[in-house]
């Protein structure tokens, strides 16, 4: 399922597209929403150079188009519990293939990873169940 995600165009300083048109931006506390991230985890994120928004003349924060696409796949990574440095390094890759290699090697770890935790639970369920109740007659 697609999620059309409205974007807001406002008139900003040196954000202009090559054609000379007004770029669709979104302030960080719609991308916050949309994203399901807080706005300081958006903001963290800037920090750590994984986000690069268009700043206003008064210095507010604008995500264009590529930006609210980056957020979505940075708070998708980290709902699958990739480390913000990997991310980063992930993203950063300038090789389109070699970044789609890297982001499916990252995430085919975490399905292997989880699958060994999954059966150390099922191993402990099962022990669980064949102990003897201890509850008093």
């Amino acid at each position: 399922m697609t999620m059309e995600v409205p974007l807001a165009t406002l008139p900003l300083a040196g954000a202009r597209g090559s054609s000379g048109r007004t770029l669709a931006v979104v302030s960080i506390s719609h991308l916050a929403r949309l994203t399901s991230v807080t706005v300081r985890a958006l903001r963290h994120y800037e920090d750590l150079g994984l986000l690069d928004p268009i700043r206003t003349r008064s210095g507010e924060r604008r995500f264009p188009p590529d930006q609210c696409e980056r957020a979505s796949l940075i708070a998708l990574l980290r709902r699958c519990d990739v480390a913000l440095d990997e991310i980063r390094d992930i993203l950063d890759d300038p090789d389109e293939h070699a970044r789609a290699d890297r982001l499916r090697q990252a995430l085919e770890a975490r399905v292997s990873m989880l699958g060994d935790q999954l059966r150390i639970v099922q191993a402990a369920l099962a022990s669980v169940d064949l102990q003897p109740s201890r509850r008093a007659a």
